[in-house]
């Protein structure tokens, strides 16, 4: 044997070694897998059923069956841990899985770029998680994952203008950049954000039609047109539907909830809370808690609204309504005349949970007017605003007509009092009386601190808006928007700019 044949043979003993080598390291740490296609696979498309219905733990199993090199399957994985954060509310585990949200983009990034998927599920994580951050507290990064979505999902349209699952969150983007105030769309557009609520709308009953993603843009619309937009029958026609199509979804049940407290129907927010799903295997939702300890409260039952007032903050180690509990709680024991307990929930209100929620603002606002005047509200105007809000108009009405402006100790408790009986008379189809409490309370509550000059002005600008009397309707609405600083201005403006722009249009 020669010296060159010996040299190739050792060479390949050598190769054949290290090839061995690799196969060992591979045997050890399992394989690595690279990301290389978008499959949704009949297990992946019952994972993201789950997924929607809050029913995570069972998504999870499912997940977990999946190869791992699917990017269907990598997206899903990050929807599951950006609702259970959502849900809870934990910044270790926001730090933690927001980490991987990163590696998963990067992983998602390198799937074939001609797939209309790539950008979309990109795009999906990043306001996804846009959501989180918002409701954490951290603003800027929350807008920068905004902005990033919105430019690939323009970018998805123009590629792919058929591929319908596009319109779903760029649908949601659109109606918020739409409800933006005026006197701020020059940051949209320094920003080049463009869109419209109208149009986003549209987009969202596109991605409603879609097979596979139908359900989500369903709910994201009804979540939308019912929190910026006007509730009428028709929406709340949907969102019944919405619910008996999906008897067996928790969150169905929290959208049915949150839109029927929002529209004053605490009867029917009760119906839907008993369709909670029973069984194992969803999310824990202590703001269910949160919601029934409102029915009561606004039914006037303080002892059973306190208990349920006392499971959220059990059951809840985020911070979101930490303050606004607190405040109940002291309610429910005021109401009920139990005042030093009372007292007690009144001063932890400053030291608990955040200011980030417009409940929470309110309740740690109500805790430092107390604190600077030591004065408390007058009860029958509390009682009546909660037996508004839950629609027990004619029980409200019979807690303010006990009261006459006269008798009210303060100038924005006479606004408040003008403001509160408006909006029962409101409700009870007496809007000639309603507009002249509402113009009363915003005379009132010009130079003061408060929201009823906004609440007011808002109010008549749907009353004027209905009547088709277009321009006092524009009026009170900009009205509306002009109010510098009060506790509800974020809600308050984007309602406002909502019928602006569809008077304008």
């Amino acid at each position: 044997m020669n010296q060159s044949t010996q040299q190739q043979l050792l060479k390949g003993q050598v190769f054949r070694i290290l090839l061995g080598i690799v196969w060992y390291w591979l045997a050890s740490y399992g394989p690595i897998t690279q990301a290389q296609t978008f499959d949704f696979t009949p297990g992946l498309q019952n994972a993201y059923t789950e997924v929607t219905k809050f029913k995570i733990p069972h998504a999870r199993q499912l997940l977990a069956k999946e190869p791992s090199n699917n990017g269907i399957k990598i997206w899903l994985d990050d929807l599951a841990d950006m609702i259970t954060v959502y849900a809870n509310e934990s910044e270790g585990d926001y730090d933690n899985l927001y980490d991987k949200a990163d590696e998963r983009l990067d992983m998602l990034e390198d799937i074939d770029p001609k797939s209309p998927y790539n950008r979309l599920l990109r795009a999906e994580i990043k306001f996804h998680w846009a959501l989180v951050q918002m409701k954490l507290g951290h603003e800027t990064k929350a807008g920068m994952n905004v902005i990033g979505a919105y430019k690939l999902l323009e970018e998805n349209k123009k590629l792919f203008p058929s591929f319908t699952p596009t319109n779903k969150i760029l649908g949601v983007i659109h109606v918020l950049i739409g409800s933006v105030p005026e006197n701020y769309r020059w940051i949209t557009k320094i920003l080049g954000l463009k869109g419209n609520i109208d149009q986003g709308v549209h987009e969202l009953e596109l991605a409603s039609q879609d097979k596979i993603f139908g359900t989500e843009a369903r709910f994201y619309k009804l979540f939308v047109q019912s929190y910026i937009l006007p509730i009428n029958d028709r929406v709340r026609n949907e969102v019944a539907d919405y619910i008996q199509k999906n008897p067996e979804s928790l969150s169905a049940v929290f959208l049915g909830v949150a839109i029927a407290e929002k529209d004053n129907k605490s009867e029917q927010a009760w119906r839907i809370l008993q369709k909670i799903p029973t069984t194992q295997g969803y999310l824990v939702l202590p703001i269910f808690d949160l919601y029934t300890g409102d029915i009561y409260l606004q039914k006037g039952q303080y002892d059973k609204a306190e208990v349920y007032y006392s499971n959220y903050l059990k059951k809840f180690r985020g911070h979101s309504f930490i303050k606004d509990a607190h405040y109940k709680l002291f309610l429910c024991n005021w109401l009920g005349v139990e005042d030093n307990k009372a007292k007690g929930y009144l001063l932890q209100i400053n030291n608990v949970g955040k200011k980030l929620s417009e409940s929470d603002k309110a309740a740690q606002k109500f805790y430092e007017t107390y604190a600077k005047t030591k004065s408390l509200p007058n009860k029958a105007l509390i009682k009546a605003r909660f037996a508004t809000d839950g629609g027990y108009y004619k029980e409200a009405l019979e807690y303010i007509n006990d009261l006459s402006e006269s008798v009210c100790t303060s100038t924005i408790e006479k606004a408040e009092y003008n403001f509160r009986k408006g909006k029962i008379l409101q409700n009870l189809n007496d809007t000639d009386q309603a507009i002249t409490l509402f113009e009363r309370s915003v005379t009132l509550a010009s130079n003061l601190d408060t929201h009823f000059g906004a609440s007011s002005s808002l109010q008549l600008g749907y009353i004027f808006q209905k009547r088709k009397d277009n321009k006092k309707a524009i009026g009170w609405f900009e009205k509306a928007i002009s109010y510098k600083k009060h506790e509800y201005k974020n809600s308050i403006d984007n309602k406002a700019q909502a019928a602006l722009t569809e008077l304008k249009e």
